[in-house]
């Protein structure tokens, strides 16, 4: 009996879940036999202080280093057997995230163009994503649970969703706390959202005063406001951000100038941000958010490392996959896949990474966001009209095709 071939919209998807499969197996034996330890010891033994009214934050600029709710939250897994414990948190993280950026692809797909499925532009973000995207699964981070609530919420919100798109932000940002300037940038500019995100973040906030020693929690605050002020600076190393790139290539910036340079760059991404929802589609203007977000984040937080990347390239695999199969541009989806690719010089030949650390990952973010603004920050009053008027030609070619 002859099998029936996958339809063509599937292939890309299945190949992309195969080899993030493997991947998971992978790095899961690797925990097995000792050869690694991820990063969910921190999280578990932080939630097993917590309740025991311990010390969560250590001195120093490393550990714990999020919101007492993040404590909370982690419970379910923290006091399972370690190895279940590690497996099945970095099972939910693959799946929240696969779930955000699947989202995220139904908005860029046309509902109508049989050529451009959702699933065509998932598969491709999977395939882009993966060599980068497996340093992060290996360390088990919340980054990729962080990323797929940002991305479900962004899309809850061009879904008119406006409880639950609060919901998800702020849930973001309770598990990892880089993902509250997504939830400022939300409430500046959506004003429907505001009472909700206003409700939820006080409930974020409140949740950890449930411990049996509320004096306890509300002591901890004021230790997490002492380790941020510690480890918010973090110096030279391994971290990623602009400052570091820029100080490896023998520039570098004192604090304040760091500090007035990311403030600029926030009201940027806060202006560009405001063009796309004010003249794209929700739809559109909710990916454009997601990826000036994902750039901001990566090049502004002082402690961006080496698999945060995997955020980046799994939202610039979707719009490769949006040039590919929903504007027809090759030559723009293929410089977007091999961006992805070029994330992954730690692996190449030593000298190339002992020559690239540092700066060259940053750099390529920067690429990325000047794709996001020239490709997707309307410049005049009527983009948005003529986004449309593009994309049902691009449909109309799909539908040839």
């Amino acid at each position: 009996m002859v099998r029936p071939p996958l339809p063509s919209l599937a292939r890309p998807l299945v190949f992309g879940l195969a080899f993030w499969a493997i991947a998971l197996v992978a790095i899961e034996a690797q925990v097995i036999s000792g050869r690694f330890v991820s990063e969910f010891h921190i999280y578990a033994e932080a939630t097993w202080a917590w309740w025991r009214g311990a010390e969560i934050y250590e001195d120093g600029i490393n550990g714990f280093l999020y919101l007492p709710s993040s404590a909370v939250l982690f419970t379910p897994w923290a006091y399972l057997p370690p190895l279940l414990g590690d497996a099945l948190w970095r099972l939910s993280l693959l799946a929240v995230c696969w779930w955000g950026v699947a989202r995220l692809c139904r908005l860029l797909a046309p509902a109508d163009c049989p050529g451009a499925g959702w699933q065509r532009l998932f598969g491709v973000a999977l395939l882009a994503a993966l060599p980068i995207g497996v340093v992060d699964l290996r360390g088990a981070q919340t980054e990729f649970l962080m990323l797929g609530l940002m991305l479900a919420g962004l899309a809850d919100v061009a879904e008119g969703r406006w409880r639950r798109a609060a919901f998800l932000l702020v849930l973001a940002g309770a598990f990892k706390p880089q993902a509250l300037a997504l939830v400022m940038l939300a409430f500046a500019l959506w004003p429907r959202l505001r009472l909700s995100l206003a409700l939820w973040l006080a409930a974020a906030l409140a949740l950890p005063l449930a411990h049996w020693d509320p004096g306890y929690a509300l002591g901890e605050y004021g230790q997490l406001v002492r380790k941020t002020m510690s480890s918010a600076n973090p110096g030279g190393g391994v971290w990623h951000d602009f400052a570091n790139g820029l100080a490896t290539l023998g520039l570098p910036l004192d604090l304040m100038a760091q500090t007035v340079i990311r403030a600029l760059a926030g009201i940027a991404v806060l202006i560009l941000a405001r063009g796309a929802v004010s003249r794209l589609a929700p739809p559109k203007a909710a990916a454009a958010v997601a990826a000036l977000m994902v750039t901001y984040l990566l090049l502004f937080n002082p402690r961006t490392v080496l698999g945060h990347f995997g955020d980046m390239a799994l939202v610039a695999g979707a719009l490769a996959g949006w040039e590919f199969h929903v504007r027809r541009n090759r030559a723009l989806g293929w410089l977007l896949v091999l961006l992805c690719f070029a994330l992954t010089t730690h692996v190449w030949t030593r000298g190339l990474h002992v020559a690239t650390a540092t700066w060259f990952k940053p750099l390529l973010a920067c690429g990325f966001g000047l794709y996001v603004v020239v490709r997707w920050a309307p410049s005049r009053p009527d983009a948005g009209r003529q986004d449309a008027t593009q994309d049902t030609h691009g449909e109309s070619l799909a539908i040839q095709g």
